[in-house]
This record gives structure tokens, C-alpha cells and sequence, in this order.
């Protein structure tokens, strides 16, 4: 038993959780002002489900998300290349430029600035999922289920990778319930 306990802190420290979870929460309400969609509560409840599902842990090791390893929506370069150049985000990639009052527009930032940027992995995440539930319009805004368990199918649909086979609808449910 005291093996087991030692791998597993072994396996926490390994982890790096270096951001706080409210620190996450912040950046999910700043991307959302950014895109001007602060009333949608069901994304914004999304966005926090999935930093917490894709990343969230606790250096302690105790059953409470309280810390993120980095990137934590984890970001890839593809979805993120994919998020500046598709014409359905063109309108969200002006209130950014605009709301955040970059120096660069969004098209010429790197994925490793979004990876390393809690802000902007939030709003990659946001627009990845417009793009998503938008298939073949303008992405302006998404209806987000309300309850959790619709959103855990909705992440595993659309956010986690196929070859993710631990990434179960179930698990999202219970990892956010801690």
C-alpha cells in the first residue's frame, strides 16, 4: 500500500499543476467578454467543465480540483491554425482583435502563445466549439446544453479526440463533480 501511495504522489508531482483553478475561471470570463457572449452561462459552464476534465488536479492529490497543468484546454496546433483561418470565425477574430486590444490581429499569433496563455487557450477553446456547433454558418454564438450530462456527450463529440479511449461521457460527469 505504501508503494502504491508513493507512486501515485510520484505520478501528481510529474504533473506540474502550476495554474490555479480560479485562475482559469477568470480567463474563461475574460475570453467570453472578449467575444462579447458573457450572458451564455451554458458556455461558460462548458469552458470551465473541460479545462477541468482536460487538465484538472490537485497537487495534493485530494478529490478537489483546485489546479491545471499548463495548456489547460489543451490546445492543439491544428484546431487552433483552424480557428484563425476558417471564414465562420472572421467575426469573432475582429472582437478580439478589437475587445482585447491586441497589437497583433489573431491570425498572426502562434499556437504556443495560446498553449501558454490561459486568455487565449480559452478563447481558442470558445471558438473551437462555435466553429463546431456551427457546421455551415456564420459561428456567432451556441446553444450549450444545461445540464452536465448533455455536455459530457456534447465534449466527447466535439472536443475529445477519438483516440482518447479513456475519455468516457462518465467520467467527465464524475471528474466535475468533485
Amino acid at each position: 500500500m505504501k508503494l502504491l501511495l508513493e507512486r501515485w504522489n510520484s505520478f501528481l508531482n510529474e504533473q506540474k499543476y502550476s495554474i490555479l483553478h480560479s485562475d482559469v475561471v477568470n480567463s474563461v470570463d475574460r475570453a467570453l467578454q472578449i467575444l462579447g457572449l458573457s450572458s451564455n452561462a451554458n458556455l461558460r459552464s462548458f469552458l470551465i467543465e473541460i479545462a477541468i476534465m482536460e487538465s484538472g488536479g490537485n497537487p495534493r492529490g485530494i478529490n478537489k480540483i483546485t489546479h491545471h497543468t499548463s495548456n489547460p484546454f489543451q490546445i492543439t496546433n491544428g484546431a487552433f491554425q483552424f480557428t484563425q483561418e476558417t471564414w465562420k470565425l472572421k467575426k469573432m477574430r475582429d472582437r478580439i482583435f478589437k475587445n482585447a486590444k491586441m497589437s497583433n490581429p489573431w491570425d498572426k499569433q502562434s499556437s504556443s502563445e495560446a498553449k501558454g496563455n490561459v486568455t487565449m487557450g480559452a478563447l481558442t477553446a470558445a471558438m473551437w466549439i462555435l466553429h463546431q456547433l456551427n457546421p455551415s454558418r456564420e459561428a456567432l454564438n451556441v446553444a450549450i446544453p444545461s445540464k452536465m450530462p448533455e455536455r459530457a456527450v456534447l465534449w466527447k463529440s466535439i472536443y475529445n479526440t477519438e483516440g482518447d479511449q479513456e475519455g468516457k461521457a462518465e467520467y467527465y460527469v464524475r471528474k466535475n463533480s468533485l
